[in-house]
């Protein structure tokens, strides 16, 4: 008894899951054909277009008006919910109803209706509605890369080092961050859809592919790490450690103006970050954690600067989680005055900025921080 509630419940989630990801949404349209049901079945090719996009009409138009033939013109027929269901039969779904609101014959012998028609659309995650963001493949100046007396493959670095901070940025939870290393992979996974028996409801996910409004583009200029050797010079000992450091530079260009909306030269010593170079690769690896990390923190500063949400008592809620901070850290406080305007452009230059205390974090979950000041 137990297993037939789990897996009704079970059932009823997915289920529920299923109905999330689609909504209906009413459009009113006009269709003109030769005969009323021709002009019935354009007036829905254009609704399902409009909602869904040129790509669903077209399959639409090719796997459901030539099978729903009929002998029948009568308007009481194509209006009735025998004919209705036959649509939505044909369509898998996508019509799920519509109402006939006017007809008339035209003085050419062909048929103009109105339609009020419900469409099936597919309705995108509340995440792609924050700022969109691609991570373009990095770029590498010839033999960049070096760990002790070993030259480490740039184009694997850059690869590696993209992937990160793609992964970084997905954490915050602040962007919805736009693959471009798996787009070959994606195209495969798309093109099943022009699959004969893939239900049409399925084709409501064409034409949903976003767009970014920023893309991350840069290059590594330099990685190197090293060990030194330290004498000490009270005792007869010596003292092993890696040394380096890195420069990269990076910028993020808004995709509709080509405006540059952050630039940086990152550099940074890498002194005392890894521990060994005895497996060159596995401390070129390492490094790429590091660098990541940082890249990615200056980046959600930048465009996220965080921010408190909530004050209560002397613990504050802020609205940015994730594996970027640490129990124990600590931070400033600032609070925020005045605009300060750029006399020439007449644009902000940010605000006044006053310090008002310290507070360190004492709780880190996925979506926010609890701390004390």
């Amino acid at each position: 008894m137990n297993y037939k509630i789990k897996f009704l419940i079970f059932l009823c989630v997915f289920a529920g899951f299923l109905s999330a990801n689609t909504q209906i949404v009413k459009v009113e349209v006009e269709g003109i054909g030769e005969s009323l049901q021709s002009a019935i079945d354009r007036g829905l090719t254009e609704a399902m277009g409009r909602v869904n996009g040129r790509s669903i009409e077209s399959e639409i138009l090719s796997k459901t008006t030539e099978k729903v033939n009929i002998n029948n013109q009568n308007e009481d027929y194509l209006s009735s919910s025998e004919y209705q269901d036959k649509i939505k039969s044909k369509t898998k779904g996508v019509v799920d109803s519509y109402n006939v609101l006017s007809s008339e014959k035209l003085e050419n012998n062909t048929f103009k209706v109105l339609l009020s028609v419900a469409i099936v659309k597919y309705k995108p995650s509340k995440s792609s509605k924050r700022k969109r963001i691609a991570v373009l493949d990095l770029k590498h100046r010839g033999n960049c890369c070096r760990v002790g007396a070993t030259n480490i493959n740039g184009q694997a670095i850059s690869e590696e080092l993209t992937a990160a901070i793609s992964s970084y940025l997905v954490q915050t939870r602040k962007f919805t961050v736009l693959d471009r290393a798996y787009e070959s992979q994606t195209n495969d996974e798309q093109s099943r859809l022009n699959s004969p028996d893939v239900p049409i409801t399925e084709l409501a996910k064409l034409g949903q592919e976003l767009v970014a409004d920023y893309v991350l583009v840069g290059t590594i200029n330099n990685l190197s790490l090293r060990e030194q050797t330290r004498k000490l010079s009270t005792v007869d000992r010596e003292i092993k450690s890696v040394v380096g450091n890195v420069s990269i530079g990076y910028r993020i260009i808004d995709v509709p103006t080509g405006q540059i909306k952050y630039s940086q030269t990152f550099n940074k010593s890498l002194d005392g970050e890894i521990k060994s170079i005895a497996d060159p690769v596995s401390s070129a690896l390492d490094s790429v954690s590091v660098i990541s990390d940082k890249i990615g923190f200056n980046i959600l500063e930048a465009i996220y600067p965080f921010v408190v949400e909530k004050i209560q008592g002397k613990a504050v809620v802020i609205g940015t989680g994730g594996d970027m901070f640490k129990v124990g850290d600590q931070y400033r406080l600032i609070q925020y005055g005045e605009k300060i305007i750029d006399s020439y452009t007449k644009e902000s230059l940010g605000r006044k900025e006053k310090i008002i205390g310290m507070i360190e974090i004492t709780e880190v979950t996925p979506k926010c921080l609890m701390e004390r000041y």
